[in-house]
């Protein structure tokens, strides 16, 4: 079967995100199947860079959706695709939008495609014309359900109803309804890594659709760790820190959370692992250096999980299945986690050591981890088997066969 994967990144191995590393393994199990599989995706510095390292063959066709080339033109574009990305957050900005379907190399490929598909629902847009009798299959990969995101932005934002930014809050949950709403109605199949968020794409499509839970494939490979390194207690919290629902945790880590540890044990250190951490973070790091740790990218993260006592995931915003989440509980650390972070997660077996929505209750739940680390490992080892059958290779290769079919002769 020949499948086009329509995506904004083109990945590699070691690509610092975990959506990233979803596509890897799903593109790399789609190979194993037998099918024949082209990334489309647009021209840029990073993803001509993956693409001569992708590996599998996997064909790639890279569009070239140049910005222009005068400074004072390129700002100005710039500006106006903020605006844009602002007012529609599910749409890919009209400059990648005319690149498309001008591209005869991309045509070309969608033309004789059995099934296209869209990773991220924000490239399920590309799909949402009206289609042919005939025309291939279309089939969503929804990384997360937007709509949950922005529903949570505007009931945590501040301000009276009539404040522009609340005003700006409710047209983008507005935006995001309507066109969410499109995106997964015209497909054939949304794939999801959670029975909650299939529930929340059938919600926002406010009609019938198929959605298919596949689990990611963390489990391979990824054996319990034993606690190494050097004594001092640790508590690690991985994120890839230009995202703001990361960034915003680290900083409230930081400022409301940790100073309640700290007060009780003096020596805790806090480990911030993840590529692009904010200028903030880095400030208020420096004014405690021996109990922050802020590590940037790092090539591997598993020194940074086994010298961890505790795995904090104190997400409050976002939607979809957190991976650090899941790899902490694989690795058999104790995870503490606001229920944004294990949500989609836990039940059938599967819990966090401790779950807690407010600063003070996750500094306890630290604190009570750290004092017993025996019983907390313990504790955190009950669900690793549950967690690794969950989300192991062999059930992602049979989801995927499901709804792709299988190894061709």
């Amino acid at each position: 079967m020949r499948i086009v994967c329509l995506s904004p990144v083109v990945p590699y191995d070691g690509i610092p995100h975990a959506g990233g590393q979803y596509l890897l393994r799903h593109l790399r199990t789609l190979r194993e199947l037998g099918h024949r599989v082209t990334v489309v995706s647009f021209d840029d510095r990073d993803n001509r860079a993956a693409a001569d390292h992708l590996v599998d063959a996997v064909d790639v066709v890279l569009v070239p959706a140049p910005r222009p080339r005068r400074a004072f033109a390129r700002r100005l574009v710039g500006g106006i695709e903020r605006q844009e990305q602002r007012l529609f957050p599910v749409r890919p900005v009209a400059r990648r939008r005319r690149a498309l379907r001008r591209s005869r190399a991309a045509r070309a490929v969608l033309a004789a495609a059995d099934v296209i598909e869209y990773q991220w629902t924000e490239s399920g847009w590309f799909g949402v014309r009206r289609r042919p009798t005939g025309a291939p299959r279309h089939i969503v990969i929804a990384h997360d359900v937007l709509l949950q995101s922005y529903e949570r932005f505007l009931a945590a934002a501040p301000g009276p109803p009539w404040h522009p930014r609340m005003l700006l809050a409710r047209w983008r949950r507005w935006s995001v309804r309507r066109d969410e709403r499109r995106v997964y109605r015209r497909a054939d199949v949304v794939l999801t890594f959670s029975a909650k968020d299939a529930a929340l794409v059938r919600r926002a499509a406010g009609a019938p659709v198929r959605a298919v839970v596949v689990r990611p494939p963390l489990a391979d490979g990824v054996e319990p760790c034993v606690r190494a390194g050097d004594p001092v207690p640790t508590v690690l919290f991985v994120g890839a820190f230009d995202r703001s629902v990361n960034s915003d945790a680290a900083v409230w880590t930081m400022t409301d959370i940790a100073p309640w540890v700290l007060e009780v044990n003096p020596s805790v250190r806090f480990v911030f692992a993840g590529a692009r951490p904010t200028d903030e973070m880095r400030r208020i790091a420096a004014m405690r250096p021996g109990a922050f740790v802020v590590t940037g990218r790092l090539e591997s993260l598993d020194g940074a999980y086994a010298e961890a006592d505790v795995v904090l995931v104190p997400l409050r915003a976002g939607a979809g299945v957190k991976f650090k989440t899941v790899e902490a509980m694989l690795r058999g650390i104790p995870v503490v986690s606001t229920g944004v972070g294990i949500e989609g997660i836990v039940g059938d077996g599967i819990r966090a050591y401790a779950v807690a929505d407010d600063a003070r209750g996750l500094a306890a739940a630290i604190v009570r981890a750290l004092a017993d680390p025996v019983g907390a490992r313990r504790d955190a080892a009950r669900s690793r088997d549950a967690v690794a059958d969950e989300f192991s290779g062999a059930a992602f290769r049979r989801a995927l066969t499901d709804v792709y079919g299988g190894p061709t002769p």
